[in-house]
């Protein structure tokens, strides 16, 4: 059996699992007219994630080697990233209601009563208390509710199509981020990639014009968006791209615009400064086409594109190089699209299939994060105006290369075709190369016994997630279980109406036991596999000698290759651990069986199961390694959903901050008296400090004069703030600014990102939330 065999994806917590879910090998290894030995070697072998498990039971065997401890490091790591991919996309949706709300407040246009429900929006933020059900019997039918959804991913994908659009956010949330929250665990990965496969297949099968199937807004496109949101996409866009678009938005004023309208606009706005009048032959309002035809427009464009075509031809050689960096999943959808357009569409040309695939892989994946970089958490700051705009026409020029160009809209675009031309093909061929992943279905159908197996699987999921499920459930429950004796249908039949949703006071967090109803036996799981007793006995004993080999000291004599399988076994049933007895005995129990069965042979010291764990052994000290370079990877994306994090939880103190002092004012108003608030400061920062927590971020001030430099921070009324700069010695400030929050607030919708206090420009996000730490007035 080959080592890539060997490596393909076991169960969470495997003593010889690899990092990650994705199947190491990329290719079939096996030739055609070996098929069904590829079937049989890929069941036995999958066998070795069952003993794994099932040792794993065995809660006092801890494996304490090097390898085990960099594993354990990595999947708290992995939980910890999938904890916080969810609490920033519930912010993010929270934060993306209030904007609008915030909005209208600054325009004065929010009633009281909208007042009171954006207040009620905000406490909604804030995190969950930790809860339970009220009785064991709700546990109970939930768990099983919830493992079967999880287990059978059919069910949400019909949920899915049923759904409206504005339930399908909630619903996402649920899904993506709880039921298969577990972003990089292979079964739980693989459940919802099964679900995606469902719902593309149903898109296919009833979009009738094959021009508009992934592209509109459906609740298909944007499940298939938010699933790149989650840990991998995003730490591959980090890896990616976050340097080459941060490279570029230090382009500060570097002006790559090539719309020849607003080029003349620019150009004659300049000439007009300088001059202080304008040519005859250069008039102020003119059309597209005139402005196109203009002589020192396209002297100023031609320059303009060469450089425009070289960024792009750095971004898409950088993505194009980083093929194998792609997670797993989304090559594995890429794959579903590429299968489902052939399977429809016999005669599709390939060209028109990576059209399709094109519009998930960069439409719905790269382009956002390119033309968004900073809510994609690739950069720290807005880009500038003129970054921006080139950013825009990056996008726009990878874009067409995944879709077939038309420039009616905009003309001035096909100067680009050059580049087009020049990389379409290599582009094609990337996107056919994306889809060359291998499936996984062998290794669920094992994943999927191994948590039956299990007593202590759990789902982490607030009570008003499980009634929002529930309700939605019960409102398709006609079309869901068709089939009233169907699992879903008795499931779904005893629970009677959907509890409605909880106050926020009551909302809380629960860790949801799951399990199944309906039980599989070991041997008819066997069964359905075609596995032989002789390859189940195989694996076992693979498994548990890899064990005792890891538990063993590293300098024992018994340890030299090759390995003598009797002594180690006799060997680990002389230790004092008796769960390392009863493995050392069993071991013995499995070989004298496998002698009895001719499946090996004492004569050649049990060579093929020797081999084996030799191989694998080797194969777990190469992939230290690797455990550890995927930390340290995965560590730069958690602190960035870390710092993303906090910058969300920021903008709502500021909305709270901001609400409480506008529902202050209005309650002095309708009470017809001044409300008495009392001055808060004044707190003093020096320019150190405030360069130092990224308030300031551009200064003027000489670098030997700015230790006499300090700031001076007061709140006299509710929402009002004074900032004046200060120079020790000096009795007076050299300058004093007087702010409203409104005004910050303003300047933040705006995408206007800098304060500027004439000596130094302040960051308007950070001063907000400096603002919000020292100012906090009682709710």
């Amino acid at each position: 059996m080959s080592v890539a065999t060997m490596l393909q994806p076991t169960s969470r917590g495997s003593a010889s699992t690899a990092s990650s879910f994705e199947p190491v090998s990329r290719t079939n290894t096996y030739s055609s007219h070996d098929g069904a030995r590829s079937i049989r070697q890929s069941k036995r072998v999958s066998m070795t994630a069952l003993y794994v498990s099932m040792s794993a039971k065995d809660k006092d065997l801890e494996i304490s080697d090097d390898l085990a401890r960099a594993q354990r490091t990595l999947r708290d790591l992995k939980s910890k990233i999938s904890t916080q991919s969810k609490k920033n996309f519930v912010l993010e949706k929270d934060v993306r209601y209030l904007d609008s709300r915030i909005a209208l407040l600054i325009q004065n246009r929010m009633a009281l009563e909208e007042q009171n429900e954006v207040a009620s929006r905000l406490d909604d933020a804030t995190e969950l208390q930790e809860g339970s059900f009220p009785n064991d019997e709700k546990t109970q039918k939930y768990g099983n509710l919830f493992f079967m959804l999880q287990s059978e991913p059919k069910h949400i994908a019909h949920l899915c199509r049923l759904v409206t659009m504005a339930e399908i956010d909630s619903l996402l949330q649920t899904v993506m981020f709880t039921i298969y929250g577990n972003q990089y665990e292979s079964r739980e990965e693989h459940l919802l990639l099964t679900m995606f496969q469902s719902v593309l297949t149903h898109q296919f099968e009833n979009t009738p014009e094959y021009s508009s199937l992934l592209r509109q807004n459906t609740p298909v496109s944007r499940m298939m968006t938010t699933y790149t949101r989650r840990g991998p996409g995003q730490g591959y866009l980090k890896e990616v791209l976050a340097e080459k678009i941060n490279s570029l938005t230090e382009l500060a004023d570097v002006d790559l615009e090539i719309n020849p309208l607003k080029v003349y606009e620019t150009m004659v706005k300049q000439i007009e400064d300088d001059s202080g009048s304008l040519p005859e032959d250069l008039p102020r309002s003119v059309t597209a086409e005139f402005a196109a035809e203009n002589a020192q427009v396209q002297a100023i464009i031609a320059p303009r594109l060469k450089m425009l075509t070289e960024i792009a031809e750095g971004f898409l050689s950088t993505i194009m190089e980083a093929l194998d960096e792609v997670p797993y999943g989304i090559r594995w959808i890429c794959k579903q699209i590429r299968n489902l357009s052939r399977r429809k569409y016999p005669d599709a040309q390939d060209s028109a299939i990576c059209v399709l695939i094109g519009g998930f892989f960069f439409l719905r994946f790269i382009n956002p994060a390119i033309v968004t970089p900073k809510s994609y958490m690739l950069i720290e700051r807005v880009p500038e105006e003129k970054p921006k705009r080139t950013l825009t026409y990056i996008a726009k020029m990878l874009q067409n290369l995944a879709n077939k160009p038309t420039y009616a809209k905009e003309p001035y675009m096909a100067r680009l075709q050059p580049f087009i031309q020049r990389n379409k093909d290599r582009v094609n061929k990337f996107l056919l190369d994306l889809c060359e992943v291998q499936d996984f279905y062998e290794s669920l159908e094992m994943d999927n016994y191994v948590a039956l197996s299990k007593r202590d699987i759990e789902l982490q999921i607030s009570l008003n997630e499980v009634y929002a499920t529930h309700a939605l459930l019960e409102k398709h429950a006609k079309e869901l279980a068709t089939d009233p004796s169907s699992h879903l249908g008795t499931i779904l039949a005893e629970f009677g109406p959907a509890p409605p949703q909880l106050p926020r006071k009551e909302n809380r967090a629960i860790n949801l036991p799951l399990y199944s109803r309906w039980e599989t036996s070991f041997d008819e799981f066997t069964q359905a596999l075609d596995i032989t007793q002789d390859e189940v006995y195989f694996m076992e004993a693979k498994s548990s000698f890899v064990q005792i080999m890891r538990s063993l000291p590293q300098n024992a004599s018994i340890m030299r290759r090759p390995l003598r399988l009797e002594a180690v076994a006799k060997a680990a049933g002389q230790m004092k651990d008796p769960v390392m007895v009863r493995k050392g005995i069993r071991c013995m129990e499995l070989l004298n069986s496998l002698l009895e069965m001719g499946a090996l042979d004492r004569a050649d010291d049990y060579a093929a199961l020797r081999d084996e764990v030799e191989q694998e052994l080797a194969h777990l000290g190469s992939l230290k390694e690797k455990v550890q370079e995927e930390t340290n990877k995965l560590d730069d994306v958690y602190k960035t959903i870390r710092d993303h994090n906090a910058y969300l939880l920021s903008q709502l103190d500021t909305y709270k901050s901001y609400l409480h002092n506008v529902r202050s004012q209005s309650e002095g108003t309708k009470r017809g008296k001044e409300v008495k608030v009392k001055e808060l400061g004044p707190y003093k920062f020096t320019h150190a400090q405030l360069e130092k927590d990224g308030v300031i971020v551009r200064s003027n001030v000489p670098e030997n004069r700015r230790s006499n430099i300090f700031f001076m921070f007061r709140s006299p009324l509710a929402g009002t703030f004074v900032i004046s700069l200060h120079y020790k010695g000096r009795a007076r400030g050299l300058l004093e600014l007087d702010l409203k929050l409104d005004d910050l607030l303003e300047m933040q919708k705006d995408g206007q990102e800098d304060l500027d206090l004439e000596y130094v420009q302040f960051d308007v996000s950070k001063v907000l939330a400096l603002l919000n730490k020292r100012f906090a007035r009682k709710k």
